[in-house]
């Protein structure tokens, strides 16, 4: 067992907490959370604030190797299924795609992030090299695979986290009835779905539907979130909503596409679990300091009220929420996946909120303590 002792943003709403020790089982997760003067083996400077390690909630990690070779094209032009990024996926050698997995995985820890949830191409392939990758780093992958090739939907979902699927009109209604069926008998199973990502997807949706595609995806799978929406409307919202369905925004993707910033102050606003991803690593770096900040900015920019709180809470605890798992929030029965930074740090002196000082101040150079599942990463202190 292993404790570290410092002020800290504790539980699902990231309270700040005066002088809090927490004691990590055997297991990496947390088993004791408490004020009480005990023996500690991590004691942090009065300085140091801990908060919940970050959980990317939507990216491709396998594209890091065609960076910065999209700027300027369309969104179909750049991942359309006959777009540079698929091109690219489809002649690619295994060895490049592990390079360019590992690539991903070393920025993300770098950044602080503890875990991530992958929309995996390359069918059960692609989720082995995923899974082979991750045993080199110390983050967790929540790895919604896809059908590819001759995998069958039973297969993949065995072998991964749940089903990511990459629109509306790569379904049918056998594939949604089998992955519906493997939810219910599956605990843990998630299913989650890119939609209303630009207005053409909904132009689309309503010429073979007759209906938009947020509707089209409620109707026809069990879902647990969806990605992007952003062009969904209010009645796309309410819809969510009622479905208890929630919403992973990538702002950074969205605006490098030429795209609109999305509706983040109407889903909070509806009562959505919002998460945050940093999306296709070809475009945007797995960096939640970035992402936080430019989201901020933007709203702001956009006539959209959006606290620093609600940017923290998208990175953190809503996602472990949507994805049914313990991580995300410094509670008793989560993962002792901690950041700890020095708010005495030139970035962050002087800031009279901490929440924003860690969304739009701090970078990764001010992590000075990581711990994952209880297992040191980073401590600026050790000798």
């Amino acid at each position: 067992m292993v404790s570290v002792r410092a002020n800290a943003l504790v539980g699902p709403d990231l309270e700040f907490v005066e002088d809090v020790r927490f004691q990590i089982g055997t297991d990496g997760t947390i088993i004791d959370v408490s004020k009480e003067e005990k023996p500690t083996k991590y004691l942090l400077p009065s300085s140091y604030i801990l908060i919940p390690g970050f959980v990317n909630a939507h990216v491709h990690v396998g594209d890091a190797y065609i960076k910065d070779k999209t700027y300027g094209l369309t969104l179909d032009e750049a991942v359309g299924s006959t777009g540079v990024k698929h091109k690219k996926l489809s002649s690619s050698t295994t060895e490049e795609i592990i390079t360019s997995i590992r690539n991903s995985l070393e920025m993300q820890v770098n950044n602080g992030f503890t875990s991530f949830v992958d929309f995996r191409e390359g069918g059960l392939q692609g989720i082995n090299l995923l899974k082979e990758s991750l045993i080199d780093f110390p983050i967790r992958g929540v790895i919604l695979g896809r059908p590819y090739n001759d995998d069958s939907l039973a297969a993949i979902s065995k072998q991964s986290d749940g089903i990511g699927f990459p629109d509306i009109f790569s379904l049918n209604d056998v594939l949604c009835e089998e992955a519906n069926a493997i939810k219910e008998n599956t605990v843990g199973q998630l299913n989650a779905i890119h939609v209303s990502e630009s207005l053409e997807v909904i132009s689309r949706s309503l010429t073979s539907y007759g209906k938009r595609d947020i509707k089209i995806a409620l109707e026809k799978l069990d879902l647990d979130f969806v990605i992007h929406a952003t062009y969904a409307d209010k009645s796309d919202l309410q819809s969510l909503k009622q479905n208890n369905v929630g919403v992973v925004c990538c702002p950074l993707t969205s605006l490098y596409h030429g795209l609109d910033f999305p509706p983040l102050e109407a889903i909070i606003d509806e009562g959505i679990l919002l998460g945050l991803g940093t999306d296709n690593v070809f475009c945007c770096n797995p960096d939640p300091f970035r992402l936080m900040a430019f989201t901020l900015y933007n709203a702001r920019s956009s006539n959209q009220h959006v606290t620093p709180k609600n940017m923290l809470k998208a990175l953190t605890v809503n996602p472990g929420l949507m994805t049914k798992s313990k991580i995300g929030q410094l509670s008793i029965g989560y993962s002792g996946d901690f950041l700890g930074f020095d708010l005495n740090n030139p970035n962050l002196k002087f800031s009279k909120d901490v929440y924003t000082a860690l969304t739009m101040r701090a970078t990764s150079a001010d992590i000075g303590f990581h711990m994952y599942k209880g297992r040191l990463v980073k401590w600026e202190y050790q000798k």
